[in-house]
């Protein structure tokens, strides 16, 4: 195949559904063979709790007997927390729980992946646009995405085996995004949004042999928003 995903063998979080679900089409329609985690489970998901690290790893060890081994892990895991509330008015538990989820769940994923990763791998994360640009009632869900852009390049430099990238992409069709944000309000969007399976096929850009020399970026994918200036022309 063109993306040289055959028989690949891939670990995706988040896999039940939104993007993560999206990923584990994507990869397998490419030919690669594919273990989904997520906390929800399923009929072709190992169940596993990106918070809990002896219940990730677990999830991690179920996965590499299946597949023999990963090249290529996806941390698509994640939540969105409080949506416009104020940050004076977010519970400390509330904030704790975007940071377990977005932040420390997506270390946890390096930390016990990373051992059984083949040479050449490739460790792509979901971040966001939001770890650049914001709105208010969005404080905690930006600060763990831009602390996943951080992490991505940090984690480039200390696993010096693979490669790690992320993807930051805009408002994205989603159920999480629907429940933020409302049917009508995606329905009838007056901005762009994107469809999973778009992101998905930004993942695997980064999964593969094609973006070889393509190392600790964050990859934003916002249709040039964040590129406009605020001077009046």
């Amino acid at each position: 195949m063109l993306l040289s995903l055959t028989d690949r063998k891939v670990l995706v979080t988040g896999g039940a559904s939104g993007i993560g679900r999206a990923c584990v089409e994507a990869f397998r329609a490419e030919g690669a063979r594919v273990v989904a985690l997520d906390r929800a489970g399923g009929a072709d998901v190992v169940r596993a709790d990106v918070t809990d690290e002896s219940s990730l790893a677990a999830g991690v060890a179920e996965a590499v007997a299946l597949l023999g081994g990963l090249d290529v892990v996806v941390g698509c895991a994640g939540i969105s927390g409080p949506v416009g509330t104020p940050l004076v008015e977010t519970s400390a538990a509330d904030l704790a729980a975007v940071i377990a989820v977005n932040v420390t769940g997506q270390l946890l994923l390096a930390k016990h992946t990373y051992p059984h990763l083949s040479d050449g791998g490739s460790i792509v994360f979901l971040a966001s646009d939001s770890a650049f640009v914001s709105v208010p009632g969005m404080v905690p869900y930006c600060a763990s995405k831009g602390a996943v852009v951080s992490l991505t390049r940090a984690l480039a430099v200390e696993f010096d085996r693979v490669r790690v990238n992320c993807v930051c992409p805009s408002i994205v069709d989603t159920p999480m995004a629907r429940g933020d944000l409302g049917d009508e309000a995606l329905d009838d969007a007056a901005f762009p949004v994107q469809t999973a399976e778009e992101v998905a096929r930004q993942v695997l850009f980064l999964a593969t042999p094609l973006s070889r020399a393509v190392n600790g970026q964050a990859l934003l994918a916002d249709f040039g928003y964040s590129a406009r200036s605020a001077f009046p022309a």
